[in-house]
């Protein structure tokens, strides 16, 4: 898995910090929404908006990644040749580490997005 991530190259820290204020935003929303019955919908909105620009934002630098890594890619053919495609591998593997990251990031923060907000609306369906 360490493998996996430095093949990633330095987007891949900006995705664990957000992958880490994303869980933190889920777990907020759904303490309140389970232990408190989603009284404070400002918070619970706040929650789910932050979800989704947060994973908005992953996907963002996913593409950044992918762009760099295509860019070290293009570099090293041009600095060594065609003679060593390891160096255009690498610059390739990067590329798509970080997109396929970004993406799952997306993946998984929509998925949560819909069971949160389909928990929320429940809870206000039944306060009524």
């Amino acid at each position: 898995m360490l493998h996996v991530f430095t093949q990633g190259g330095i987007m891949m820290f900006p995705l664990v910090l957000i992958v880490l204020v994303m869980v933190g935003l889920v777990l907020r929303t759904l303490w309140e929404l389970t232990f408190r019955g989603g009284a404070n919908t400002a918070l619970v909105q706040n929650g789910l908006d932050g979800l989704l620009f947060w994973s908005g934002f992953a996907v963002i630098l996913g593409v950044l990644g992918s762009a760099t890594g295509y860019y070290k890619a293009m570099s090293a053919m041009v600095a060594h040749g065609v003679a060593n495609p390891r160096y255009v591998w690498m610059g390739a593997a990067e590329g798509l580490v970080s997109g396929i990251a970004g993406l799952l990031v997306l993946m998984v923060a929509g998925i949560c997005w819909y069971i949160l907000r389909w928990r929320f609306l429940d809870t206000r369906r039944t306060a009524r």
